[in-house]
């Protein structure tokens, strides 16, 4: 049976994570911003190339180390050169890569990422017709808990949203139903179409 009761919510971060670390010309732990270069050094066939950060206060600079002495060869050479001209999209790749951080043991923080958020209806087959189904497509590792994002984009306050899921107007298809669950890629939300809900149906269309 189908329906086009689907509709697609894509997040797009709008800052990227920062650092926290010591900052040696202010003697204390501080917020290292993503200054989106990076810098490149070869020597002969390798390559050493960072990306920049810089405390917030100070300015000054810390190298987040993406490769180390890589031979050129296993460099795409379209790659290479999107390193040379800083491309927006390769700095979030990596400014987004949390195993980046965790190998050199880098303090990563996700709370201060803002975000857009992107609506789109879908077709899909689906066999309760009384349902519309929101899907999440979150590329990038997000602190968002799926109430908080609800609050944000409904305009409810969270024990509204709560009181809507306790309910069983609002449920997430997996196995926990949680609404502190974070928002992941792929995860469905599911809003019963009734009469209870009108408001709250038009809000996310």
């Amino acid at each position: 049976m189908g329906y086009s009761n689907k509709y697609q919510w894509i997040l797009v971060p709008e800052n990227l994570p920062t650092v926290i670390r010591n900052c040696p010309k202010c003697n204390e732990k501080m917020h290292f911003i993503n200054s989106e270069k990076f810098r490149v050094n070869a020597n002969k066939n390798n390559l050493d190339i960072w990306l920049i950060f810089q405390c917030e206060k100070c300015k000054s600079t810390w190298n987040m180390t993406i490769y180390d002495r890589i031979n050129s060869f296993y460099i795409k050479k379209e790659e290479y050169e999107k390193f040379l001209a800083n491309d927006r999209n390769l700095v979030k790749q990596y400014a987004f890569n949390l195993s980046l951080y965790t190998k050199i043991k880098a303090e990563v923080t996700l709370n201060n990422i803002n975000y857009k958020l992107i609506s789109e209806k879908l077709d899909a087959i689906y066999i309760n017709e009384d349902e519309l189904v929101i899907e999440m497509n979150c590329k990038y590792p997000m602190e968002l808990r799926i109430d908080k994002l609800l609050c944000d984009k409904l305009l409810l306050s969270r024990s509204k949203i709560k009181s809507l899921h306790k309910s069983g107007l609002i449920f997430i298809n997996d196995n926990k139903n949680c609404l502190t669950t974070k928002v992941k890629d792929g995860l469905e939300l599911h809003v019963l179409k009734v009469t209870e809900n009108g408001k709250l149906l038009k809000a996310i269309i």
